[in-house]
């Protein structure tokens, strides 16, 4: 039969076992959602350039036809020599911004996936930390339980 001080080194060790695992384990799911925000997150700066690039490009096609406008409405002829030259370069400079944009978002992109990477291998260090913890919970309380067993012939009582 077990003395009351047994019971509760039994006890102290099923909670801080428990406590251990659950700690881990709460502290690994947190980290997985906050890794899946932030491939989120980053998924949504890479559709923002996108958007953004479609929308530089888009105006782009815009000033392009304006100046065609512009030219063709002061008599130069618009689909050779200076106005060619200005058309190129309202493309060139317009492929430049967008290609900028959609390499700051895939930039962004990575960077959120690397954190997610962080994130999660924090969660998977802190369920170990738990696992561990537990099993030290449980080496330190037979590691009491013995010492009583093998200095006393009888166990201490609770008081």
């Amino acid at each position: 039969m077990c003395t009351g001080a047994e019971i509760a080194l039994i006890a102290t060790a099923v909670v801080g076992t428990t406590s251990a695992i659950y700690s881990g384990q709460v502290q690994k799911e947190t980290a997985e959602v906050n890794a899946e925000l932030a491939r989120r997150e980053g998924d949504a700066a890479k559709d923002a350039a996108v958007a953004q690039a479609e929308k530089i490009r888009k105006a782009a096609r815009a000033q392009e036809g304006q100046a065609n406008a512009a030219l063709a409405a002061s008599g130069v002829a618009v689909g050779e020599g200076t106005p060619i030259i200005i058309n190129e370069d309202i493309i060139k400079r317009s492929e430049d911004d967008a290609y900028s944009t959609l390499l700051t978002g895939n930039r962004q992109r990575q960077t959120a996936n690397n954190q997610a990477g962080v994130l999660q291998y924090q969660g998977q260090a802190a369920q170990t930390a738990g696992t561990l913890n537990a099993a030290s919970s449980l080496l330190s309380t037979y590691s009491t339980y013995k010492g009583w067993q093998g200095g006393k012939t009888k166990s201490p009582q609770v008081s």
